[in-house]
């Protein structure tokens, strides 16, 4: 029930009444700061009148407040995505992209976060996203922010304001009104089959650490984390397959740790062909006289790829690594992600239909492939055409 407290001049005449009106605890476990509102009284008015329209008013505040139509607006949009983010963190949303949000909040509090969540506006969101492309803002390069990053930090505000909305304290989300810069997707890099043989040859010059790391690379298509995070446990060498349950991630604050895969269907099995069996074999051969060498100063955790102690490699790693391997042997640049796009778009060539493509890349639904590989989807379709003009038009 609301709380009504009187409010008196100096000579001791009503003015007013001040109404609260408690809103519980936070996520945190914290008193939240209750919603407010003052109720003037009018000159003409008695007191008793003046106590019964303020007790109407407290009531209609305070159902309003329930209903969720009335707005605190004192909150500000810093501390409330702090809120935000670690109520998301608490419902379990992964780590990685936790800290994914707190690295974006850096360019969005200087612009909104001292404003009122009341207070902001379609164009003040426009005008955010206008300064998020000028030059200087990519740390990495020096030049622009892509659109792609632009997007990354408006679904963060707009996930803010919808949370706003579902807790009464915004009547709509504004950043649904803004005007967002163009979604553009590159086309995915891919190697071409002679590409694949110059890579696999290559290879088979490095040690069989990374032999069988770029293998497996090849063969499967799975992520970089995916491949760092698999176990001997889950190499099933009498099916022919790996099962694919653990991710290898970095962060600063965390270091090197272990998580799930991206999507719960980015868990999953994938048959492997019998001389990638017959090489992860020679490597956990060569592993054990490795551990073995290593004695004490090996950690046993079980990972397939290790550092020199056993422990998880660190993904950047692996990425360096294959940045000296394409210079050392004269290859195009190669990143890990490029040959998880290769197989896929091998597989596609072949004829092989979206639905198991997605299964074996491990996305979340078959459109998250077909979106992404368009290109690649048009060009064997064009393939396919040649190929029944071949059968049935043409004349032996």
């Amino acid at each position: 029930m609301a709380n009504i407290q009187e409010r008196r001049d100096k000579s001791g005449k009503l003015i007013s009444f001040s109404i609260r009106v408690h809103r519980g605890r936070g996520a945190d476990g914290k008193q939240l700061k209750p919603y407010t509102a003052t109720f003037e009284v009018q000159p003409t008015w008695t007191e008793k009148s003046a106590r019964k329209k303020a007790e109407a008013f407290a009531a209609t505040f305070e159902k309003e407040i329930k209903e969720g139509r009335i707005s605190d607006n004192r909150q500000k949009f810093a501390a409330y995505c702090d809120y935000v983010i670690d109520l998301k963190e608490k419902r379990g949303v992964k780590h990685s992209t936790i800290t994914r949000y707190k690295e974006l909040t850096g360019r969005i509090y200087p612009a909104i976060g001292h404003m009122k969540l009341t207070a902001i506006r379609a164009d003040v969101l426009n005008d955010l996203y206008t300064a998020l492309s000028a030059d200087g803002l990519n740390k990495r390069t020096g030049g622009k922010l892509s659109n792609k990053t632009i997007l990354e930090h408006h679904r963060l505000i707009s996930t803010v304001l919808e949370q706003a909305v579902k807790e009464g304290l915004v009547p709509f989300n504004v950043a649904e009104r803004a005007e967002l810069p163009k979604a553009t997707r590159k086309e995915v890099n891919y190697f071409q089959p002679e590409q694949v043989e110059a890579i696999r040859d290559a290879a088979e010059t490095e040690p069989i650490k990374w032999k069988t790391l770029v293998h497996l690379f090849l063969v499967t298509g799975a992520r970089r984390g995916e491949i760092l995070g698999l176990k001997w446990a889950n190499v099933d060498f009498d099916g022919n397959r790996i099962y694919i349950c653990n991710n290898v991630l970095y962060t600063p604050d965390r270091g090197i740790y272990e998580d799930t895969p991206k999507t719960a269907k980015s868990i999953r099995y994938i048959s492997l062909p019998k001389e990638t069996m017959s090489l992860l074999r020679e490597y956990r051969f060569s592993q054990l006289e490795q551990r073995f060498a290593m004695g004490d100063r090996w950690h046993n955790r079980d990972f397939v790829f290790t550092q020199e102690n056993g422990e998880p490699m660190h993904p950047d790693s692996v990425t360096d690594w294959l940045t000296k391997f394409s210079k050392r042997h004269d290859l195009p640049h190669i990143n890990a992600h490029a040959f998880r796009h290769t197989m896929a778009s091998i597989l596609y060539f072949n004829g092989v239909d979206s639905i198991s493509i997605s299964k074996r890349l491990g996305h979340a639904q078959p459109s998250t492939t077909t979106n992404i590989y368009a290109h690649i989807i048009e060009e064997a379709d064009k393939k396919n055409a040649d190929i029944i003009a071949d059968v049935f038009l043409k004349k032996a």
